[in-house]
């Protein structure tokens, strides 16, 4: 991944006013969060994370779509859009990670590390763990409805 240089605060701040995870935030609180974040552009089939990276880096998809994979498995767990995040479990137990990540799409990947969220207000770590859970609780209800459909329920 590249860092996303050519692109102007106020683009990146448009884009974020549409995602999902960041709907709770003030427009000062949004700017903050990308003053001290990183954002990166991902081409087509690169790599956002891979099971071998050892950081605890949290990605949340800002454009693209992004497939989940594990090696040594030859069909992808799935894929993940706009809003969306992974690498959670490495940065809330730092742990390794548990899949690798590509895009399939160029896509804008903002990224946060545990320095980084520290470094926040308190108000503002708040609100990022509270959206953190949200899209969790999302994706475990997204996964208990795909398994009822699979089994018939």
């Amino acid at each position: 991944m590249l860092p996303l240089n050519n692109i102007s605060k106020l683009k990146l701040l448009e884009i974020i006013g549409r995602i999902t995870f960041f709907k709770s935030f003030t427009i000062a609180e949004r700017e903050r969060l990308l003053s001290s974040t990183k954002v990166y552009k991902c081409a087509k089939e690169q790599y956002v994370q891979s099971e071998l990276d050892h950081n605890s880096h949290f990605y949340i998809v800002l454009t693209g779509e992004i497939e989940i994979l594990r090696q040594g498995k030859a069909q992808a767990l799935g894929s993940i859009s706009a809003g969306q995040f992974i690498g959670e479990g490495s940065f809330i137990k730092k742990r390794p990670k548990s899949a690798s990540a590509k895009a399939l799409s160029e896509s804008i990947i903002l990224c946060i590390d545990e320095d980084t969220l520290h470094g926040l207000p308190s108000v503002l770590k708040d609100k990022f763990k509270d959206a953190v859970i949200e899209g969790m609780a999302q994706r475990i209800q997204y996964l208990s409805d795909q398994i009822q459909r699979l089994y018939g329920e």
